[in-house]
């Protein structure tokens, strides 16, 4: 058995969790796939499986389409990670298979678990290429064929941590991926370039508590690992437009 992955901290009251993945190959994999359970470590219990949905997509039915909404708009993405190899291939590639998991409020991490077992299976098949959507992340087709069907949750595998000067000279940092456990992603301002990793730990442990359940809402504070107090509070765009989350956001400030 593969039991689904636990929110230890969960609590009632989160949004809708939200995964996409965009595998993209140059050949037609098989209908239906031989997804395996064991093998490719879907799990048996909980929603997460009912919850997932594959959808094939071919250059052929539209090419102008397939390339302005499915490659576009990640080829600078995946030039990024994983070189101008990749993103030729990319241009080329004829088929793509989008997997999707939704899932309002999950008390635990089946639907991410899911979503990935699919994919590791559409790799094994051949595809070259997978796009984390909301993670803003490229893996190389190889790479998520050979993921441990049995390993544990990786919280790095799934969320990005970005950081971009200000005008100031300061730093902004922020999370790409919460969405994925139903939560808001998270923003720090003004960080001192020397402390840059620093605030990546910062951001990476209060992560890890929204992917294990936890809420955090404006007006609440958490504690780091080193003891700090942060205030949380709404991230407003205007306020630092390098940030570039998708949807709500949240500021973590020092007390």
């Amino acid at each position: 058995m593969t039991a689904a992955w636990p929110r230890a901290t969960y609590q009632v009251g989160g949004g809708a969790a939200h995964v996409a993945l965009i595998a993209l190959s140059g050949q037609r994999l098989p209908d239906p796939l031989p997804i395996s359970r064991t093998k490719h470590g879907m799990p048996d219990d909980g929603l997460g499986p009912e919850s997932v949905a594959l959808v094939a997509r071919d250059r052929s039915d539209d090419p102008d389409g397939f390339i302005e909404r499915v490659v576009a708009p990640f080829l600078e993405l995946i030039n990024t990670d994983l070189g101008e190899s990749a993103a030729a291939f990319a241009l080329t590639a004829a088929h793509a298979y989008v997997i999707e998991a939704e899932l309002d409020d999950p008390d635990d991490l089946g639907h991410v678990q899911a979503a990935w077992a699919l994919a590791k299976c559409v790799c094994e098949e051949g595809a070259a290429i997978v796009i984390d959507v909301y993670a803003a992340r490229a893996h190389l087709g190889h790479d998520i064929a050979q993921l441990d069907p049995e390993r544990a949750f990786d919280l790095m595998h799934e969320v990005t941590l970005f950081f971009d000067e200000q005008g100031d000279g300061t730093l902004a940092a922020w999370s790409l991926g919460l969405v994925k456990f139903g939560r808001p992603d998270l923003v720090i301002l003004g960080v001192d370039p020397d402390s840059a990793a620093a605030t990546a730990v910062v951001l990476r442990d209060a992560a890890a508590l929204l992917a294990a359940g936890s809420i955090l809402e404006p007006g609440a504070s958490v504690a780091t690992t080193a003891g700090q107090m942060l205030a949380v509070s709404r991230f407003e765009n205007e306020k630092a437009p390098v940030v570039a989350v998708d949807g709500p956001a949240l500021v973590l400030s020092p007390m």
